[in-house]
Formats: structure tokens, C-alpha cells, sequence
């Protein structure tokens, strides 16, 4: 089933002012527009984290799952670890901080690749009543990106969100610092755009998508690449966002919740494919620091090409956990060599290699001589018994009917501004990459 896209919103959220003469005019769009939009930060376990959110509404948000508790060698997100949301309506207004009632990570999230670094938090009604916030889907119509971060002080007061206009790094040098990137380029922005905490460097929590005189979210800080040193020492560092539309479908899919997104051009269809996946790379490309997720406190990792390879899709992005080894005293591999200086063992192998050869060669040859003289004493057919096999063949042939599976209607469907889901969806079958596109 096709998508019906939601580019009406386009109107509804634009900045239109009156002229005297009673026709619209179009004020341009500021980075400082940024600081009246809704926003929020994870709260994780009474704390304040660097990770930001996409809102999308009074339900559901996106935040990255790099930012999130998981249990040992798995996806599942540890249900230990209690988690928050604190509100702005813009500027320094609070909403509120509102509990999250489920969190599920993207079921091919790579903690170490930072691949499909995504997740959904189902929120508590909080306070505000219904309201709704838009993503960002269509890359190819934006004209200017703006990065933003907002923060929360000591006491838990909101401060001004910071907003620049800044373009992305060129594509052959974000590939070159990162192989997921030069793997799927489609679902990152890649800029050495940063900003100050404290005395060292930090990335923007998010990126808006602006098409004059409208601008969403579009995607959310994943990891940064670090060539010299780490965030407070280097001076190459590398940050990268993951693009939120190709996971619009999978969000709707596993929250059962709409799901809102923005596009100007009417004829934009997103993709449609709720177990989108990243592709990953077979290894690292780049020697430095990697590091994302809730800067406060996760320092990063030293990666190198030399590094081991990644791990291969279909198991969570964890490492496998190998098999213990054998026990003490344990039988032992028939391919240890023999003792130096000791040819008995070798000699006996050969003489029972010789022995069990012959044995077979015996056995076929007698096989062959049974085989020879039953067939000498069967008959020919004759025509009745060919006619009746024949006849039998075909009217068992005639008989059967096959039946087949009524075809099942598609999962997912878009109605109303919105994005439904049927409860048929399963989110563990990947289908591979499938994008989103325009429809003629």
C-alpha cells in the first residue's frame, strides 16, 4: 500500500505575516527559530544525560539507543535502569519531566558500529494535554541544516537551546573517517560542527531540516570520529547524526502509536519498510577515538583497522560469546602430530587406512555381482504393466489440486495525517534495505 504523505503540514507549520495590502509574505527562517521549538533530554536513573530527543509527540519520542542500559550480549534494554524525559516548550519554559513507560531499542542497533542507532520511548501522559511534533523525511528539499542543543542546568532549569546554521563535511571525507558511513550515506549528516562544554568540544544533540519557511527535527546525534586525541584534546573530530525517516515505519510498527512526519513536495513517498536495517561493514577504515551516547559518561573507545572485525548482522550487533574449551584431560584432536622421533603411530595409521580401503572395494564388488544377476532373472516389462503404470500416474496427476494462502493485506498503512499499524506486524524479520523515494 502507498503512503500518503503529510505534506499539508507544510502550511501549518510555516511563519506567515500580513502584509497591508492582504498578501502573505514569507519571513525567512534563523537559527534562533530553533529555541522556540519543543524539545527534550533522557533522564536516566535521577540524571540529566547529553541525549537529546526527537519529540513526535505527547507519546512516543526518538532518542539513541547508545544513550540507553542494555543487558549482557544483548538488545534487550535493562529494565534496572529507570528512565525520564524532561520537556521544553521553547526558549526556557519547562514542561515538565514525564515518566517512559517502554523503551525498545532498533533490534539491529551495533553498540560498536553505532549502526541503526535508534530507539523508540513510549511516554506517560504528562500534563499538557495532546500536542504533536513533526520529523523531518525528505533530505533532497531542505536548504539549510540547522544544529541544535539544548542543556539543562545544576538545578534543573532549562538554559536557551544553541542553534547554528552549518553544511555537512564532503561526502569522501566522512566515508574515509568511517566505514558505516561509506556504507550507508543515505541515513547520515556528517560535520566537524561542534560547540563548548566546558573546556572541551561537544557535539550538537540534533539536526532540523529547514525548507523555507518551515523546519523539523531530522535526525539525532549518533557518534563522533576522533583522529587525535578525544573531545577535549583533539582537533579533528568528526560528528555524525542518523536520519530519523527511514525508521518512521519501524517507530509506528513496535509503539502502535501515529507517527507524524513533514514534507514539502506532495509527491514524496517515505520508506514503507518497518524492519529497515544499516548495512554493516565487514571492519573499521579509520585509527582514532570513537565515542557517542551520554557524554557525561561514556569516554569513548580507541578503534583501528588492526581492530577486530565487526560483528556480522543477525545477532544483535553483540559479539558472539564463544564456546569454553575443552576440559583437562579431555580427549584429544586426532590432528596433534605425533611425537617426534616415534614413526609406530604413523605406520599403524597407514596399515588400517590400507586394510579399511580394501574392505570397501570387497563390498562394491560383491554388490555388483547381486546387482548383476537379479537383473538377469527379472523379466521385461510387458505392455499391460507399462499401460497400467502409466494410467495410474495420470489419474493421481488429475486428482490433485493444490490450495493456496489467501494473500495477507500489507502491515502497515498510512491514513489520516498519520501513520496506522495493524497488530500483525512482527519486527524480528529484517527484509533488508528498502528506501524512501518519490512517486510519479
Amino acid at each position: 500500500m502507498k503512503t500518503t504523505v503529510l505534506s499539508h503540514l507544510a502550511v501549518g507549520a510555516s511563519v506567515l505575516v500580513a502584509s497591508a495590502a492582504g498578501q502573505q509574505t514569507v519571513r525567512m527562517v534563523d537559527a534562533a527559530r530553533v529555541q522556540g521549538m519543543k524539545g527534550g533530554i533522557l533522564i536516566k536513573n535521577g540524571a540529566p544525560t547529553t541525549c537529546e530527543l526527537a519529540l513526535n509527540s505527547d507519546k512516543v519520542a526518538f532518542v539513541a539507543a547508545a544513550c540507553l542500559d542494555f543487558q549482557p550480549n544483548s538488545n534487550i534494554v535493562n529494565p534496572s535502569a529507570k528512565y525520564q524525559v524532561m520537556l521544553t516548550g521553547g526558549g526556557t519554559t519547562s514542561m515538565g519531566t514525564v515518566n517512559v513507560n517502554s523503551v525498545v531499542a532498533h533490534p539491529m542497533f551495533n553498540p560498536r558500529t553505532f549502526a541503526n542507532n535508534v530507539a523508540i520511548l513510549s511516554l506517560e501522559q504528562g500534563s499538557q494535554g495532546e500536542w504533536r511534533n513533526y520529523i523531518g523525511a525528505n533530505p533532497s528539499e531542505w536548504q539549510s541544516l540547522f544544529y541544535a542543543d539544548r542543556e539543562v542546568t545544576s538545578s534543573g532549569s532549562w538554559t536557551a537551546a544553541q542553534a547554528v546554521q552549518a553544511s555537512t563535511m564532503p561526502a569522501p571525507q566522512c566515508a574515509a573517517n568511517s566505514a558505516l558511513y561509506a556504507a550507508n550515506a543515505v541515513d547520515f549528516l556528517c560535520t566537524s560542527q561542534t560547540m563548548r562544554r566546558g573546556s572541551c568540544a561537544a557535539p550538537y544533540g540534533s539536526v532540523y531540516g529547514v525548507k523555507d519557511p518551515n523546519l523539523a527535527v531530522a535526525a539525532l546525534y549518533s557518534h563522533s570520529v576522533i583522529a587525535d586525541g578525544d573531545l577535549c584534546s583533539g582537533t579533528q573530530i568528526t560528528n555524525y547524526y542518523t536520519l530519523l525517516s527511514n525508521y518512521l515505519e519501524w517507530a509506528g510498527a513496535v509503539s502502535r502509536v501515529p507517527i507524524y512526519l513533514f514534507a514539502d513536495n506532495k509527491k514524496y513517498v517515505n520508506n514503507n519498510d518497518p524492519n529497515y536495517r544499516m548495512r554493516e561493514p565487514a571492519a573499521d577504515n579509520f585509527s582514532g577515538m570513537l565515542v557517542g551516547g551520554d557524554l557525561n559518561t561514556n569516554r569513548g573507545t580507541l578503534v583501528g583497522p588492526a581492530s577486530a572485525p565487526n560483528p556480522a548482522p543477525g545477532n544483535g550487533g553483540f559479539p558472539v560469546i564463544p564456546s569454553p574449551p575443552a576440559p583437562t584431560g579431555g580427549p584429544v584432536s586426532s590432528t596433534v602430530p605425533p611425537a617426534v622421533g616415534n614413526s609406530s603411530a604413523s605406520k599403524l595409521s597407514v596399515s588400517t587406512i590400507l586394510l579399511i580401503v580394501a574392505g570397501i572395494l570387497l563390498l562394491l564388488a560383491l554388490l555388483g555381482w547381486l546387482l548383476y544377476r537379479r537383473f538377469k532373472k527379472r523379466p521385461a516389462p510387458t505392455h499391460e504393466m507399462t499401460q497400467y503404470n502409466n494410467n495410474e500416474y495420470a489419474i493421481g496427476g488429475q486428482d490433485y489440486t493444490p490450495e493456496y494462502a489467501n494473500e495477507f493485506p500489507s502491515n502497515r498503512e498510512h491514513l489520516d495525517n498519520q501513520i496506522r499499524t495493524r497488530d500483525s506486524y512482527h519486527p524480528g524479520n529484517a527484509n533488508g534495505n528498502s528506501r524512501g523515494g518519490f512517486m510519479d
